[in-house]
């Protein structure tokens, strides 16, 4: 039997600190599948867990860690455990749990990998992983643990420092070399959106604001994913009102035409 809203798909992702609830479903890596999941319309149910219980939590599940762009081994979220017919299916990773939901869930109006965009998705993702998210881990990583609660605090600050071969602390740009970042930050996202003009009428696109123009996709959840976890680590937002109105307000147009997928459950 497919999921139901009285047998969902159980979803895992990571708990904030308790006494910051706006904070919840701050992870990119996990808000790429949550945002997924809403686009589909289909029933899911959250368990959040702390950082402390993701080891032992997938392996009690039978599952082993995973090798990251680093080549180090970790147990990460998200994950999804789907309700089939033959028995609960475990999806880990956000592009992967993409990939299954169409293939599982077809909807012709509502498709994450619309036939045709899969080489051009595959090229954004890697200009994204290779590009974009270096300032997204410089600027906003270090500024995780102030949504954690004490113990997960700890471990993230623990393990990204082991993975960065820094301390977390020194990744932060101070002074002059901030505005540097910030600059360097706002190129790479004209990169993009030089490509995305191609989509206006103007230059014989279908016109829209989501990268494929006028159809939302995995690359928006993308896109999304990393825009919501700026406003959720960084209290005053000082960093999206930069980024909305970068580039003619392209960003703030993204962002507001895919509010209804932002939903937390």
């Amino acid at each position: 039997m497919a999921a139901t809203e009285s047998n969902p798909i159980i979803f895992y992702d990571i708990t904030c600190a308790p006494d910051l609830p706006e904070a919840q479903a701050w992870s990119p890596n996990t808000l790429k599948a949550r945002v997924a999941l809403n686009y589909k319309r289909l029933p899911y149910k959250t368990i959040y867990i702390p950082y402390s219980e993701i080891t032992p939590t997938l392996k009690s599940l039978g599952l082993t860690a995973l090798e990251g762009q680093t080549g180090h081994k970790a147990f990460t979220l998200p994950i999804i455990i789907d309700p089939t017919p033959s028995g609960p299916k475990i999806v880990r990773d956000s592009a992967a749990i993409a990939h299954y939901l169409d293939a599982t869930y077809p909807d012709p109006e509502r498709t994450l990998f619309p036939p045709g965009s899969h080489a051009l998705q595959e090229l954004f993702y890697n200009h994204f992983n290779t590009q974009l998210s270096l300032y997204f881990i410089s600027l906003y990583l270090p500024l995780v643990p102030s949504i954690l609660d004490e113990e997960s605090a700890e471990y993230f600050t623990r393990t990204r420092s082991a993975a960065l071969g820094k301390p977390l602390g020194e990744v932060y740009p101070k002074g002059a070399e901030l505005e540097k970042m910030w600059e360097e930050f706002r190129g790479a996202f004209g990169v993009l959106d030089s490509a995305l003009q191609k989509n206006e009428v103007r230059h014989g696109g279908v016109g829209g604001d989501f990268v494929m123009g006028d159809k939302f996709t995995f690359a928006d959840c993308v896109l999304v994913a990393f825009f919501i976890w700026m406003n959720k680590v960084e209290p005053d937002r000082s960093g999206w009102e930069r980024v909305k109105g970068w580039h003619n307000g392209r960003w703030e147009r993204l962002w507001n035409k895919s509010r209804e997928f932002m939903q937390e459950k």
